[in-house]
């Protein structure tokens, strides 16, 4: 294996219109690398970089969208893009949610550095990578950041031949950067109309990033799953069955601020409207799940992925 111990290394943050065409060929090579099979062979957990890009070119807050792209330098100065992520903030529920990262394969694991450090671990716990972005999000955007969010496979329901890598392989490396699960039945909502719901994810937190304890509140969870859930009505036809609506998205808003994530919703007369996908209510499942999941009045615990 090369030794990468005289390299060094940048990452790009592109956080505004104007960078789609100021990094024009850096974009270009993030979303070669990111719809590389070797990344995310499963398309229902991929959307489509047009909508990534549309949001950035429109400056849009639904959500807030921002790549981050790792640059390789040798020591002559020569650049090498080997990794990106995107990260998204929403203001709704002050969440941000690490949607997607992804290294080139032949850079996993691989040291750079005099530190020594891994890529992933660069783009997650430096000042370059995440850690500086929250800070700039609650900056930017005048909320603190009430968590920090992300989805990984959950190993017992994964296939591992189906996976850019064994889940359980993936979900130790999170472990060892602070990881924690939500514990709770977490469904992606579909992120298209020709997409699916998808059920082996678990709902992860870096606890560190915001300062969080040892468990969230069910409010918390369900804010940011509702508001994904409506942010991803732009990838839908209108009027599609899985759309949420924003009518229905800020009713639910108010009766989940009634509700207090303290008790069951109602059997008879749900007071959440929720979205039906395939003889499903989403919404509905997750808000029961995280209630009944509760180790007190209003929290749900975080705990260890493996």
């Amino acid at each position: 294996m090369q030794d990468y111990a005289n390299y060094q290394f940048e990452i790009i943050w592109i956080t505004q219109p104007g960078h789609l065409q100021q990094y024009a060929q850096l974009i270009d090579e993030f979303f070669t690398l990111y719809e590389d099979p070797s990344n995310f062979p499963d398309p229902d957990e991929r959307e489509e970089p047009s909508f990534i890009k549309g949001r950035i070119a429109e400056g849009t807050n639904n959500p807030h969208t921002h790549l981050m792209a790792y640059l390789l330098i040798s020591p002559s100065g020569e650049q090498y893009f080997i990794a990106g992520c995107v990260v998204e903030f929403y203001p709704d529920s002050a969440c941000a949610l690490v949607t997607y990262l992804f290294v080139n394969q032949n850079f996993r694991g691989v040291k750079i550095g005099a530190q020594e450090q891994k890529v992933a671990e660069s783009m997650l716990q430096s000042q370059l990578g995440l850690v500086g972005l929250v800070a700039f999000f609650t900056q930017q955007y005048k909320k603190p950041v009430k968590a920090v969010l992300f989805e990984s496979n959950n190993p017992a329901q994964t296939v591992a031949e189906n996976d850019s890598m064994p889940p359980i392989k993936r979900i130790q490396f999170f472990a060892r950067l602070g990881a924690r699960r939500i514990n709770f039945e977490y469904i992606q909502p579909p992120l298209g109309d020709d997409k699916g719901i998808v059920t082996n994810l678990f709902l992860l937190t870096f606890p560190w990033l915001t300062q969080m304890g040892e468990s969230i509140p069910v409010t918390v969870v369900m804010e940011f799953v509702m508001e994904l859930a409506k942010s991803l009505d732009r990838n839908k036809e209108p009027g599609s069955a899985t759309c949420y609506g924003d009518e229905n998205y800020y009713r639910d808003l108010a009766a989940l601020a009634e509700l207090g994530g303290v008790k069951q919703l109602d059997t008879v007369n749900p007071e959440l409207i929720g979205i039906d996908v395939d003889g499903c209510n989403i919404i509905r499942t997750m808000y029961n799940n995280l209630v009944a999941q509760r180790v007190d009045e209003k929290n749900v615990d975080l705990i260890s992925p493996l």
